[in-house]
């Protein structure tokens, strides 16, 4: 084998990797890990390189029902992630979190408004899902 060709297999590996174990994440996963992360850390435990930099402690996603009772709070974490029609509170970003529903609307870029509002709110119910599976 030449050099040519030893280093093209090198290239393409590297690429094939990310590819392999993001197929292996659930859009949820993949979901936190492109909106929530950089915040939350990439486990959820709010340690993110983000969070040192914020005027209010980021919080450990993965005790959402230990801190209540064990109930898992689904609606008003879809609610919240959504941000739509919630009134939002001063905190991190200086009016709360982002508003991740607009956010996920403008990527939508479908003509049809209903089918933009389907892919949001699945977009974020994928979110609560992993947040959900990540609870310790």
């Amino acid at each position: 084998m030449n050099k040519k060709t030893t280093l093209a297999l090198i290239a393409i590996s590297a690429f094939a990797l990310p590819g392999t174990a993001a197929a292996q994440m659930t859009a949820g996963e993949i979901e936190f890990q492109q909106a929530c992360a950089a915040c939350h850390g990439q486990s959820g435990h709010g340690d993110g390189p983000v969070a040192a930099y914020m005027s209010v402690p980021v919080p450990d996603l993965t005790k959402v029902s230990a801190r209540r009772d064990g109930v898992f709070p689904y609606q008003e974490l879809m609610d919240m992630i959504d941000g739509r029609n919630a009134e939002r509170q001063p905190g991190p970003h200086g009016t709360g979190m982002p508003v991740w529903g607009d956010r996920f609307m403008l990527d939508s870029g479908h003509p049809n408004p209903v089918e933009n509002e389907i892919n949001t709110l699945g977009r974020i119910s994928s979110l609560v899902n992993y947040i959900y599976a990540i609870q310790e």
